[in-house]
């Protein structure tokens, strides 16, 4: 009786602790515009849904850029739908999601980094946008094509083509034993980012509304995934930015986090 009674007060604390974490939002103007950088459909809502759900309950307009329809397993067409189906789940509108179908970005392929970098700042400008976010070089997975997302915002920073005005943030990958304990990450993800968003009720509810959306995806992996992900729950996220140095060609230009 005595462990049951100490499981039950322990859960009953860090049910406490969770309600009493509050988000830290990204700072952003009045209605900012903001481009979300994912890689396949489905990866704005495994990923990136508490993010998602706190600008678009902020007042901001968010629009989503997906590179590949996912068609390694020739149901690209299919994904596409489902991707603007879901997105609609979330609160973004299906006029807000861009979902492309080059040959040279193919589901699984290498992605050349400077011709992704050319798409994608081309629509930061075409859609006015202020604010760009995506995955961090683990691509949270460790998914070559996430970490593509961010090699060519990397590039455009090296390039000097990131207007001075858009604050690119990325996505914190986290060890692989966290990514599964859902909201009892929130005691070890608190505090150690500088921007952090935690869904409520209703937030994980729409996420698992969009999820269902991709239809086609929707594995007994990805069940336990929309359950025990603390990717459904919290996003920690990162600002990126070039250090204040020269490069060189023996000492490339770095990137700093904070």
């Amino acid at each position: 009786m005595l462990p049951l009674i100490l499981l039950i007060v322990t859960l009953l604390l860090v049910l406490l602790l969770i309600f009493a974490v509050r988000s830290h939002p990204i700072p952003l103007l009045s209605q900012s515009r903001i481009l979300l950088l994912i890689a396949h459909p489905d990866d704005e809502t495994m990923f990136f849904s508490p993010t998602i759900r706190a600008l678009l309950q902020a007042g901001h307009r968010v629009f989503v850029l997906c590179i590949s329809n996912g068609n390694f397993d020739g149901l690209g067409k299919i994904r596409a739908r489902e991707l603007s189906r879901a997105a609609s789940k979330l609160g973004i509108s299906a006029s807000d999601v861009i979902c492309l179908d080059y040959d040279e970005f193919a589901d699984g392929d290498t992605w050349n980094r400077n011709a992704l970098c050319q798409i994608v700042m081309r629509h930061v400008e075409v859609l006015a946008a202020d604010t760009v976010i995506s995955f961090d070089s683990h691509g949270v997975s460790g998914h070559h094509n996430h970490a593509s997302c961010f090699e060519a915002l990397q590039t455009a920073y090296s390039n000097g083509t990131v207007p001075r005005d858009v604050q690119i943030f990325v996505l914190d990958s986290i060890a692989i034993w966290r990514k599964y304990i859902g909201m009892l990450d929130a005691l070890f993800s608190f505090g150690r980012s500088p921007f952090f968003y935690m869904a409520r009720f209703r937030d994980v509810a729409a996420c698992w509304r969009a999820m269902w959306a991709h239809r086609s995806q929707f594995v007994w992996f990805r069940v336990l995934f929309i359950f025990f992900s603390r990717y459904v729950y919290m996003n920690s996220l990162r600002r990126i930015s070039p250090l204040p140095l020269t490069p060189s060609p023996r000492n490339p230009q770095k990137f700093k986090f904070h």
